[in-house]
């Protein structure tokens, strides 16, 4: 119960939390690790005040038999106590640094996850790797010392247990015969252990505490605020729905206006404000456009149209009827679900609504493509669509919600023009859907050729507005809207891209969703596997990993553990028979000396035993065990992060890893310990009746079929509480990715009651698994009670020595606590070690993108030319569809005979409507994309075939900018998300951000070591860093000797405006001049810049030749294209 209510309350948090109040995706480990170490931590809590009352009673006991005596022991347990109570000082400050480095590293790792595929076209998945490594490394050392201070707790709970009973004999004056010596010892086992269980569980109380505050303190975390004031219209009655600080804005909207801001001022920082006194009104029904140049405000002006911006000043007043906003962020948010789930959302579903949105936003051609058609699965964030696919589907979401209000942020960045200008046309046309409906309508956009049809223009400069009106008005003033040339602008703007040909449609699309692969099934398949029990591989793969000398040391001391300590209880029965015999051979001090001895040697044995589990095999088979899968991660193909489920991935890197750390080793260690004392056990209950070994065959048998029959069950039902929580974590994570559109859509009630869903399906199996534990404590409980009546028989049946007798009794106390201990630990270690059976699934499961066959490393100056051969060049995303059907159906390949030649320091431009193959081109060069294995040797760079080139190397070696620029977690510095590699120094850094004139926004914002967030930047931005990136990289390569190679441009310009564009056409054209570039654009200004234009259609070229000659040729594509586009 308690872990569902904190997991609820973490992400009703979540939802309402302000923007940059959390870490984000980080924020997962609170309802994963943290709320393990709480449910560990807690669950003996009960514990303590039952200890203490069997405590008082053993002392009370104990004094009735040795006297005052009895306060030796007392004695031990206040110093051990005072010693704890010391030690817990630092372990809630190792606990919390622990925690930070598991939530950083868990953060980076989701990070890396949803963002692979563009780290593999920048180049930058070795570098990430290495530094989600590091963070490994870092967690694991600080995991340490707190596993330090916990064994150095554990020793001091088992200091009382074993050092009373010397210290207690030592100092009595009452003789010790059999008698009174092992019923004392009885007592003293009754008096100590309730302490040695409490004193052990209190590193991991301390570490729940922890973990509470730890949550504590995010639910403490600033709250969004909607400050926005919602009033009825004036037309009907003037009446304050909602909204603080009423005297601040008097009166109601006039009836015209559905929005109306009123010297406000917006920012993400207290006291940086990006927007300024603006002063504003939406006109209803109507559409409003927002242009100005990159960062001037225009993505946080939407956002304050939604309550979203945490530090504000003025006033924001929207009407009644818009307080559900259909909203389209710059980087859309897609769920992992089906084209429909994403569009309908937790609307109810209607037919005609929903063909109408798709119609609309131009998306059933690319429907029709699909293998499931709109119940096509697209992926964690929408990995398996492009970027104009997702702004579609994030576009049609917003039209079906129906709202009266929309806001749509630069949602035709990734558009080609004839896709752009079917929407525009059907959306916000005369005759489009938004103006049936009589929306009002907020469009930012860099597309300026669509304002004549705006019929209310607002610009911003700099976070302040310019100017606003309607076109005819702004266009004969001398402001911004008159600079921007529009006339001209519409003749150059944007290539009128080629409409699809009329032959049948293909699935040529430059995604990899309809290449329908067995990856996901493969691994659930091996993941089955890792539900057997007892595979032997697995615990070799682990004991590998830990090292053989680590797991020989580990067994060889836990059996001396196992010697000592039950030969100690053997020595009292020679020190009692000695006194007993009336003329001892040898002092009680004798007896005490080597009886304390034997004691001191059981810690030793067992601090060696943890050193070596807890600290050594922890920090290997961690480290090793999670390289192997980041690696496995990392040289993975695209088609796994399509077909498998972020949460299903993220689960391996945070609980199962969690595992590795705590419950496996933890264990273990439990496990050897256990069996070594219950055969020491064993061995001395013979010595009361050796007529007891017949029992032990049945009672070996008889554990062997309870833990068969119990495990079989737990096993599975501890894998099922681990995989019904990755359902939950996608969920936390899409709810992470997308909050500020649920609120906006107002779909945060629903998003609650689905993870109360998700919360209750995963913690059935957990409440299953405590039920079937409490069931074994009581057949093993029976056990023990049945093996204490058949010895107690035989001893006084067959009059056994007495001090044997009363040893065996003693041994007898503790081997059932053994027993269960050998049965509960090896059963959570079957079930721990189920981590490393999928860690190791996943691993054999996903093969990885690289071949055998790729055995040239080229050297660090490759490519010298840049030199570029494809001839007749197929290729697919799967491995050859056509050659495994054995058929030669092309029709699912996404390149199709691919004739291409450019020469060194050529400058090519792509171009062709969305899904005619233009990103698979660029895929296919840095080998994301496969070639057919009899076209493979067709392409060539410099005269090496491609496909035998190493891929990492390929991808380091060549230049890539996606387009959507990749960051590191929140908090990171500029400096490494300029240069994760780390290659550069601090003044190379500021040199490249000068040039791309970001470097007085970064020193403004506390410079290279500042934190930052992907939000720090506006997405315009966000690739003149991304740019930056690539610029320093050639840098680099120039200082090791080469000023040539190849860069590659995947529509690197869509989220900018035209004087950022031409800023990022001169840095491109002045630093990588004697580079190849191979460039996908939409926009004919700059592919007028290049020397040559490659059309593309359905996965084939169509047109290659030089922009200026083809724009004049009659019948060419391209000049048809030109002459559309002046039209």
């Amino acid at each position: 119960m308690a872990t569902s209510m904190l997991v609820t309350e973490i992400y009703k948090k979540a939802t309402t939390a302000r923007i940059g109040a959390g870490d984000d995706k980080a924020v997962l480990t609170l309802m994963s690790t943290d709320m393990e170490r709480i449910k560990m931590g807690l669950r003996s809590l009960h514990e303590i005040w039952a200890s203490i009352i069997q405590a008082g009673l053993a002392g009370w006991m104990l004094y009735t038999r040795l006297g005052v005596v009895f306060v030796a022991p007392m004695g031990v347990v206040i110093v051990c106590f005072s010693g704890l109570a010391i030690l817990t000082n630092f372990t809630g400050d190792s606990q919390r640094a622990w925690m930070a480095g598991v939530q950083k590293r868990v953060g980076l790792t989701a990070t890396v996850i949803s963002s692979m595929k563009n780290l593999k076209i920048s180049g930058l998945s070795a570098a990430i790797g290495d530094f989600v490594q590091r963070l490994r490394v870092e967690e694991l050392a600080a995991g340490a010392r707190f596993r330090q201070l916990a064994i150095t707790a554990a020793l001091l709970a088992y200091i009382p247990q074993l050092m009373s009973p010397p210290l207690t004999f030592a100092f009595t004056t009452r003789t010790l015969d059999a008698t009174r010596v092992f019923t004392s010892l009885s007592f003293l086992t009754l008096l100590t252990s309730p302490f040695s269980q409490v004193f052990q569980s209190i590193p991991g109380l301390v570490s729940a505490i922890a973990c509470l505050g730890r949550i504590q303190a995010f639910l403490e975390c600033e709250t969004h605020h909607d400050f926005r004031q919602v009033l009825a219209k004036i037309t009907s009655e003037t009446e304050e729905v909602r909204g603080n600080d009423k005297s601040a804005f008097d009166g109601g909207l006039d009836g015209l206006h559905n929005v109306e801001i009123k010297n406000g001022w917006f920012g993400w920082e207290a006291d940086k404000f990006v927007l300024r006194d603006v002063s504003t009104q939406l006109p209803t029904a109507s559409l409003t456009i927002v242009v100005g140049p990159v960062g001037s405000g225009k993505s946080t002006l939407c956002k304050s149209l939604l309550g979203e911006i945490p530090f504000r000043k003025g006033n924001v007043v929207i009407s009644t009827m818009a307080t559900h906003v259909g909203f389209c962020d710059q980087t859309a948010f897609l769920s992992n679900g089906t084209i429909k789930e994403n569009i309908v959302g937790f609307s109810s579903f209607n037919e005609a609504r929903y063909e109408e949105v798709i119609d609309a936003t131009a998306l059933k051609h690319d429907i029709a493509t699909l293998p499931q058609g709109d119940e096509t699965n697209i992926g964690s964030d929408g990995i398996a669509l492009s970027g104009g696919q997702k702004q579609r589907v994030s576009l049609a979401r917003a039209l079906y919600l129906h709202s009266e209000l929309l806001v749509l942020d630069d949602i035709f960045s990734g558009l080609d023009a004839d896709t752009e200008e079917e929407v525009f046309r059907k959306v916000f046309g005369p005759d489009g859907l938004l103006r049936r409906r009589r929306s009002t309508v907020l469009l930012c956009t860099h597309s300026i050729r669509h304002l004549p049809a705006a019929d209310h223009i607002l610009a911003l400069d700099n976070g302040s507005v310019v100017e606003q009106g309607s076109y005819a008005t702004l266009a004969t003033r001398q402001g911004y809207v008159q600079r921007l040339g529009l006339t001209e602008t519409r003749k150059s703007d944007v290539t009128h891209e080629i409409a699809p040909s009329k032959r049948t449609i293909r699935s040529s699309k430059n995604d990899i969703l309809n290449r329908t692969i067995s990856i996901t099934s493969s691994l659930g398949s091996n993941m089955q596997q890792s539900r057997q029990v007892g595979d032997k591989a697995v615990y070799r793969h682990y004991f590998k990993r830990m090292g053989l000398f680590v797991a020989a040391c580990s067994v060889i001391f836990a059996a001396l553990w196992g010697f000592f300590i039950n030969f100690a209880t053997v020595w009292l029965t020679y020190w009692s028979d000695d006194i007993g015999s009336g003329r001892p051979a040898h002092s009680s001090a004798y007896y005490a000396s080597i009886y304390a001895t034997f004691q001191i040697c059981c810690m030793i044995s067992l601090l060696i035993t943890a050193l070596a589990l807890l600290i050594i095999a922890v920090k290997r088979a961690g480290a090793g065990l999670h390289q192997e899968a980041l690696r496995t991660l990392i040289q993975a193909p695209l088609q796994f992060f399509t077909n498998t489920d972020i949460g299903i991935v993220t689960n391996l890197f945070s609980q199962d890893l969690n595992l590795i750390d705590t419950e496996l080793p933890e264990a273990t260690l439990n496990t050897i310990v256990c069996v070594f004392e219950a055969i020491g056990q064993a061995a001395v209950m013979l010595t009361s009746s050796l007529y007891l070994a017949i029992s032990y065959p049945f009672l070996a048998a008889l554990l062997y079929v309870v833990q068969k029959f119990y495990l079989r069950t737990s096993r599975q039902l501890r894998l099922l509480d681990l995989e019904a929580k990755s359902p939950l974590y996608t969920h936390f994570l899409d709810t992470l990715k997308g909050i500020t559109t649920i609120r906006a859509f107002g779909f945060l009630t629903n998003e609650v009651e689905k993870n109360a869903r998700l919360v209750n399906s995963s913690q059935q199996p957990a409440y299953l698994l405590l039920m079937i534990q409490e069931w074994l404590n009581l057949v093993l409980n029976l056990v023990v009670m049945v093996i204490a009546v058949v010895l107690t028989i035989l001893a006084v049946r067959l009059h056994s020595n007495s001090a044997f007798a009363g040893a065996s009794l003693v041994s007898l106390m503790s081997f059932g606590d053994s027993i269960s201990g050998i049965v509960i630990f090896y059963t959570k270690l079957e079930t721990s070690i189920g981590a490393i059976a999928r860690l190791r699934a996943f691993k054999e499961t996903v093969k990885p993108e690289d071949t055998d066959s790729e055995d040239i490393i080229p050297s660090e100056q490759w490519p010298q030319s840049g030199i570029v051969e494809l001839k007749g060049v197929s290729a697919s995303y799967g491995s050859n569809p056509a050659a495994e059907n054995g058929s030669n159906d092309t029709s699912t390949l996404a390149l199709r005979n691919i004739q291409l030649s450019i020469n060194a320091g050529s400058k090519v431009a792509i171009c062709g409507r969305t899904g005619s193959g233009k990103s698979s081109l660029i895929a296919l060069l840095l080998k994301l994309l496969n070639p057919l294995p009899e076209t493979a040797m067709n392409a060539t760079i410099d005269n090496i075939p491609l496909h035998r080139i190493n891929r990492p190397t390929l991808r380091q070696r060549i230049i890539a900018v996606p387009q959507e620029a990749v960051f590191l977690p929140d908090g990171s510095t500029v400096q490494a998300n300029l240069d994760p590699s780390s290659v550069s120094t601090p003044e190379e850094c500021q040199s490249i951000l000068t040039t791309v004139g970001l470097w007085n926004f970064v020193q403004d914002r506390g410079g290279l070591d500042a934190g930052m967030s992907a939000g720090t930047f506006s997405a315009g931005q966000r690739q003149l860093l991304s740019l930056g990136r690539a610029l320093l990289r050639r840098r680099v390569r120039a200082q090791n000797g080469s000023d040539n190679g190849i860069l590659l441009l995947d529509e690197v310009s869509s989220s900018v405006d035209h004087e950022t564009e031409r800023v990022m056409q001169d840095i491109i054209r002045t630093e990588f001049r004697n580079y190849t570039i191979i460039a996908v654009s939409h926009r004919l200004d700059m592919i007028m810049d290049f020397d040559r234009v490659v059309v593309m259609d359905t996965g084939e070229i169509v047109e290659i030749g030089n922009p200026a000659e083809l724009a004049a040729q009659p019948g060419s594509r391209f000049g048809d294209l030109v002459r559309t586009s002046a039209k």
